[in-house]
């Protein structure tokens, strides 16, 4: 009896004792109450632990886009009038700067001092003359302009110009005299020798050759080349006729030789080889040295281009 007691106690400490790790595991959930042992018993999921990075980047991008408001996200297109505005800016400071280009280029020009000089003449300004624009001359020109039925912006163009050099031509020209009476004259003295300096028929230099032909007709012209250049107004070889002066650059720089134009490209002056003799604006040599010419005679009539 003693030894069936003995045995079945043993059995009993060896049934325990087996029994202890199973208890151990059934008691884990509770001891994974605490924070320490949780991590270890169960790790979690990899979708719990990265939820942020199942979402890519650029969707998050698009994402805030499509969230703005219709009118922040076509702001862009809005910035279209600001361009459109900025190019008319700046072509309205072109033409600006061109404008004011033209008005410099006039400050300081000999044909607005001309221009302002036949103002004077025919009456329309007492100013004097500057060669530079100012109110008071564009002033005048309004006034030249509206008269003569041009376009009245006070600008010295072209067409202002030209009538106001014709106008003030008209006023202070030699009036009466034809230029066919001029040329006939001319021929009368062919032959007659060079004399620098001449002035007679006993000798002739080019200008006292003009000088005195005009005289015989009763009309009045400066006494060298140079001078008769700056008379009445300028004319092309187009548009010349007889009686007409034309000039030549020779012996000196600018207007040095001066003859009659008396028609068909031919003209009357003092030659220094030959004396006073017909030639030709077509020879190689007065070709080469052709000058310009001048209309001295109103009976000539007034220039058009």
């Amino acid at each position: 009896m003693k030894m069936k007691k003995k045995l079945a106690s043993m059995l009993t400490a060896i049934m325990l004792a087996c029994s202890l790790p199973w208890q151990a595991q059934a008691a884990a959930p509770i001891v994974s109450n605490k924070p320490h042992k949780a991590p270890v018993a169960t790790p979690p999921a990899v979708s719990e632990v990265r939820p942020v990075k199942a979402v890519p980047e650029p969707a998050a991008v698009k994402a805030d886009t499509a969230a703005k408001p219709a009118a922040e996200v076509k702001a862009p297109k809005q910035a279209k009038p600001e361009k459109k505005a900025k190019k008319a800016a700046a072509k309205k400071s072109k033409k600006t700067k061109e404008k004011q280009s033209k008005v410099q280029v006039q400050q300081s020009n000999w044909r607005l001092k001309v221009a302002q000089q036949k103002l004077q003449v025919l009456g329309f300004s007492d100013e004097r003359p500057s060669g530079r624009m100012t109110e008071a001359t564009s002033s005048a020109l309004k006034s030249f302009q509206k008269q003569h039925k041009l376009k009245a912006d006070g600008e010295l163009n072209d067409a202002t110009y030209q009538k106001l050099t014709w106008e003030a031509f008209a006023k202070e020209g030699i009036p009466k005299v034809k230029g066919k009476e001029i040329v006939s004259r001319a021929a009368k003295y062919k032959g007659v020798p060079y004399v620098f300096g001449g002035t007679t028929t006993k000798g002739f230099d080019c200008s006292g050759y003009v000088q005195y032909v005009f005289k015989d007709c009763k009309a009045k012209l400066p006494r060298l080349a140079d001078e008769q250049a700056l008379q009445g107004i300028f004319v092309t070889q187009k548009q010349l006729r007889p009686g007409d002066l034309v000039f030549f650059t020779t012996y000196a720089a600018g207007a040095s030789h001066v003859g009659i134009y008396a028609g068909d490209g031919q003209f009357w002056s003092a030659s220094s080889s030959k004396g006073v003799m017909l030639s030709s604006l077509k020879d190689d040599y007065w070709k080469q040295r052709y000058y310009g010419a001048r209309r001295v005679l109103i009976t000539n009539g007034e220039v058009y281009k």
